[in-house]
């Protein structure tokens, strides 16, 4: 079967089978709403009408904004939508731990990757921060308690 399009002037192109109709939706040329004429019976319609033709599917449009596509704020559970900062959770934590172990440098790196994952609004990176810096507190102090007791030894120790 053939149709017709009846254009915003009025005119008639065509006619035009639906195949080649199908290729004039693929080129943006014909939308679902533009009028179509049945060649053999004069017969006018709306392309979305017409069995075989393929428009592409639109998003839903919301009624209530103003016709603009419609969005959820559902969050589906397992989802993955982007970097949330659990890596760098994770990396905070393994610097904690290698800073307890071995150096207390690696603390800094701990708490740089806890204020990274909470740049990305990870809710978990407050903790491993705050275990950095209280152990960096403590590794410090105890770097300065160490540092007067070999000063006081150094020096023949503490006299009565």
């Amino acid at each position: 079967m053939r149709y017709f399009v009846i254009g915003e002037d009025g005119q008639k192109y065509g006619p035009a089978d639906v195949a080649t109709l199908n290729g004039w939706i693929a080129e943006q040329r014909l939308t679902p709403t533009q009028q179509l004429e049945e060649e053999a019976s004069g017969v006018r319609m709306a392309a979305s009408a017409v069995q075989g033709l393929n428009f592409p599917v639109q998003a839903a449009q919301n009624p209530y904004a103003g016709g603009q596509p419609y969005q959820s704020n559902y969050v589906r559970p397992g989802a993955v939508y982007g970097d949330d900062g659990s890596k760098d959770v994770t990396n905070a934590w393994l610097y904690v731990v290698a800073g307890f172990l071995c150096c207390v440098l690696f603390q800094i790196g701990a708490i740089q990757s806890a204020n990274k994952a909470q740049a990305k609004g990870n809710p978990n990176a407050a903790a491993p921060k705050i275990v950095a810096i209280v152990l960096l507190c403590l590794q410090g102090i105890g770097t300065v308690i160490y540092a007067i007791a070999i000063a006081v030894s150094a020096s023949g120790g503490l006299k009565h």
